[in-house]
């Protein structure tokens, strides 16, 4: 009976070992003026971290700053004077334990706002 519990117990650490290493998402998405990269690691069901990358591509000088907010069903990421490094700033570098995670399918709202304009993109993984 012992040996029967064991072989179960080694069946079930292989199968949730394999759950372990998660799952990486590449969401991106342009406008006008914009390029952004977002990346997801998700660690398991209700833990991940997130970076990204925003990139100034207009046809103007690159601002010096700008405000952003990065929407999505878990929560929200946010920015304000965030200053440019030619043309290019990071945002998240966040996560979280014991949350609601990122999903591969999802669409990532983003609204970002330089000099009195405003830009809105749609982040995705391109499925």
């Amino acid at each position: 009976m012992n040996l029967k519990k064991l072989i179960t117990l080694l069946i079930m650490v292989l199968i949730l070992s394999g759950c372990v290493d998660g799952d990486r998402y590449n969401f991106s998405g342009s406008s006008e003026n914009w390029d952004v990269v977002y990346v997801v690691d998700v660690r398991n069901w209700d833990e991940q971290n997130d970076t990204g990358t925003i990139k100034y591509i207009g046809e103007k000088q690159a601002p010096e700053t700008l405000d952003y907010k990065i929407e999505f069903t878990a929560g929200s990421d946010s920015g304000t004077g965030k200053t440019l490094d030619n043309g290019v700033t990071q945002t998240g570098g966040g996560g979280c334990q014991g949350c609601a995670v990122i999903q591969k399918d999802e669409e990532i709202e983003v609204e970002i706002t330089w000099n009195g304009q405003t830009e809105n993109l749609i982040l995705t993984t391109g499925k």
